[in-house]
């Protein structure tokens, strides 16, 4: 059996990186095309972002993103769920999701902020950290005003000038510290919001399905019943099953589906697995049942989704 956790789609290592990055100690990347001086940077015609913007299939992210739109428009799929970012959209991908690149305009201009998993800020106030997962757990994205886009961005231009210079010996020392001041700023967006999403959604089936999504996200590869995630939540299987169709009006199956298919989406595309890998790594029986499975959800086998071009 193959441990899921091997699984590098896109690793920090992988980011396509121009003269415009900024990397230190392959645990953090700064990257812009703002260029201030001189004319934008069309990403759209760099060749070095072509085959991470224009892949028709996900990516298995395994590092965090922070991305700021500060013009342009950029439609991705984090998730199952379609995002467009435009100007002052901040997104934040959290490790192990799934991501592909829909569609970009020529005048796109992006703040991009990468961390490995073992550069973690610190979580001191832990208000803050409830706050921020609460708002993950909803939605990706924040919209700010120019004054708080400036704010981030100035953060964000403090960092890049540190790593800009060779004779700064304490960058690891500053780049925490900015990125404490940053995770500061992010718990202070996301407050007010979460407290008006927990005013919207404070009905106890909106709280079961949101707790049910994250338990699919999480054992997705692992479990496809309805009665682990109905277990994992202290309920029967077919009340859930009534909460499910309730608020989303999907069936429960349908979800934890699209999850898996996702998943082995990503995997087969990653180039590094076999369909017979691929099929232990998200625990089928045998090949032949992930074949079954695979083509009944997507049209197609295995094997000819992981070929097409």
């Amino acid at each position: 059996m193959i441990e899921t956790q091997l699984f590098n789609a896109l690793n920090i290592a992988t980011i396509p990186l121009n003269d415009r990055a900024y990397i230190f100690d392959n645990k953090i990347i700064l990257a812009d095309n703002l260029d201030e001086e001189t004319i934008p940077h069309d990403l759209t015609t760099d060749p070095t972002m072509l085959p991470f913007l224009t892949s028709p299939y996900p990516f298995k992210i395994q590092f965090s993103i922070i991305e700021l739109c500060l013009a342009g428009s950029m439609r991705v799929r984090l998730n199952l769920s379609e995002y467009e970012l435009h100007r002052n959209t901040w997104m934040i991908v959290t490790p192990g999701s799934i991501g592909q690149c829909l569609e970009v305009s020529a005048d796109c201009r992006i703040v991009i902020i990468a961390l490995s998993n073992d550069y973690i800020i610190t979580e001191d106030n832990s208000e803050g950290a409830l706050v921020v997962r609460k708002f993950l757990s909803q939605q990706p994205l924040l919209e700010l005003s120019d004054a708080q886009a400036a704010e981030i961005l100035a953060i964000y231009r403090a960092m890049r000038d540190k790593l800009r210079r060779p004779d700064f010996r304490f960058k690891h020392d500053i780049l925490k510290g900015y990125l404490q001041v940053l995770y500061g700023e992010i718990c202070q967006l996301m407050a007010p919001l979460v407290e008006q999403q927990d005013a919207r959604q404070g009905s106890r089936k909106k709280r079961i399905f949101d707790r049910f999504l994250e338990e699919l996200r999480q054992h997705s590869t692992s479990q496809r019943s309805v009665g682990f995630y109905a277990d994992r939540l202290c309920l029967t299987p077919k009340y859930l099953s009534q909460v499910v169709y309730a608020v989303s009006g999907r069936h429960a199956g349908d979800w934890i589906r699209d999850y898996v298919i996702l998943e082995a989406k990503a995997l087969l595309k990653s180039g590094q697995y076999t369909v017979q890998q691929v099929s232990d790594l998200l625990n089928f029986a045998n090949q032949s049942f992930f074949g079954v499975y695979f083509k009944k959800a997507v049209g197609c086998s295995p094997t000819a989704y992981r070929e097409q071009k």
